[in-house]
Parts: structure tokens; C-alpha cells; sequence
């Protein structure tokens, strides 16, 4: 799962060190999560059926569903910076587990097409007036979860699709059987749910994650 524009979302009555094991593969489910921004409104309405103030939603691979109990708002933009929730969770006594990090830092880069049109040599001040000229648009505050780790280590992927790279070797030395090195950054590709697949730059380092958007989950209808 990845968000491009995360919203935090508190859930007070959880406790500081909740940690609740989501299903598929391994994602830690804590008292502070992220959505999308377009994921809440501060008003809500009939025809809108995500979370507002109020309401009850579920998360993608949690157990029980949470209730918008209020919001913050940055007093300079008006923007909501903040909700807070309720865990509608029956109470079990259980224990708390010591919390993880349920969360990595990315900056993601989608490229869009360079052409505002599909035929930009009909345009009649030549094509060079139809080039988009914002064709990237970064995302330099999202966030994708733990789990992008166990993804990593099954790179490359597809692994029949030949993504490991040849070491160095002498070319003149026809004897010389090249070897397979340590596969690139860029062959760690994966689907963001909702969003898009996605590649791993290879420009990406440890500490700082850099993603390249590789395809929509949805084109235009014009599109061919």
C-alpha cells in the first residue's frame, strides 16, 4: 500500500504502543496511520462514501472498521492536517505488543505524456506549442508500508524477465564467462493499490526512496 498524499489519522483510544498484525503479508497496525488526502472530507454528504465526521469506515486489511471523531486544520492554509478516530474494536483485554515502524518515507515521480494531445502535429502553431510543459509531478512526502521490505528482497521481478545485470567483463575475452551481479534498484517493481505499479529508481538509496511511476491502474478512455 502507498500513499501519495498522506493524511495522519490518530486513533485516541488506542494506546501509544498498540501493534496489531494486518492480514496478507506482514503490515504492523498502530495508533497512527495515513491516508490519502482525497480520503476525508470535513463535510460530509450523501453521494460521499469514505471517511468524514461521524462516520464509520473500514481499512484495507484491518479487522474493524474506525469512526472520524474530529479534525485539525492548519490555521495559515485552512488544509486538514489531521483526524482523529475511534477503533470500533470490542474490547479483549489482550495485552500490547511493542510497536514498529509500520511506515517508510518515499518521494514517488509520475511522468506524464509530453503532449497535451494524442495528434500534436495537427495543432496549427506546429507541435512544439502542444508540449506539456509539466510533464513530472513529484510527490516528495509519501509514504508506503513495511511490508515494501519483503518486496525488496524478492527482487527482480518478474525473475524469468532477465532483470539481472552482468558483471563487468572483458568482452575481448571470449573464454570468459560473464557472471550475474547483484540486481539493480530498478528491477523492484510492484502495484500501489489504487494508485499505480511502481519501480524502485535507481537513484534510490537505503535512506532515502525514490519511485518511478510506471503505469496507471487506469487509462484515459481516449487513450489507445
Amino acid at each position: 500500500m502507498l500513499v501519495l498524499e498522506p493524511l495522519t489519522v490518530i486513533i485516541d483510544d488506542l494506546d501509544d504502543d498498540h501493534l496489531e498484525m494486518a492480514e496478507s503479508h506482514t503490515i504492523p497496525f498502530t495508533k497512527t496511520v495515513y491516508i490519502e488526502r482525497g480520503d476525508f472530507r470535513d463535510v460530509d454528504s450523501d453521494d460521499y462514501f469514505r471517511l468524514a465526521p461521524g462516520k464509520t469506515v473500514g481499512l484495507l486489511k484491518v479487522p474493524f472498521p474506525i469512526t472520524a471523531t474530529s479534525f485539525e486544520k492548519d490555521p495559515r492554509t485552512e488544509q486538514v492536517i489531521t483526524v482523529h478516530a475511534k477503533y470500533e474494536k470490542p474490547s479483549d483485554g489482550s495485552a500490547p505488543k511493542k510497536p514498529k515502524r509500520s511506515h517508510i518515507k518515499a518521494t514517488v515521480r509520475a511522468f506524464n505524456p509530453l503532449f497535451k494531445s494524442n495528434n500534436p502535429a495537427a495543432h496549427p502553431d506546429g507541435f512544439l506549442a502542444d508540449i506539456n510543459l509539466d510533464p513530472e509531478q513529484i510527490s516528495a512526502h509519501a509514504m508506503i508500508e513495511s511490508g515494501f521490505e519483503e518486496i525488496r528482497q524478492r527482487a527482480p521481478s518478474p525473475a524469468e524477465a532477465g532483470e539481472r545485470q552482468l558483471a563487468d567483463a572483458d568482452e575481448t575475452n571470449s573464454a570468459k564467462k560473464p557472471q550475474q551481479a547483484t540486481p539493480g534498484p530498478e528491477s523492484i517493481r510492484f502495484q500501489g493499490m489504487r494508485v499505480a505499479y511502481f519501480c524502485v529508481d535507481r537513484e534510490s538509496t537505503k535512506d532515502d526512496l525514490i519511485l518511478n511511476k510506471i503505469v496507471s491502474l487506469k487509462e484515459d478512455v481516449g487513450k489507445v
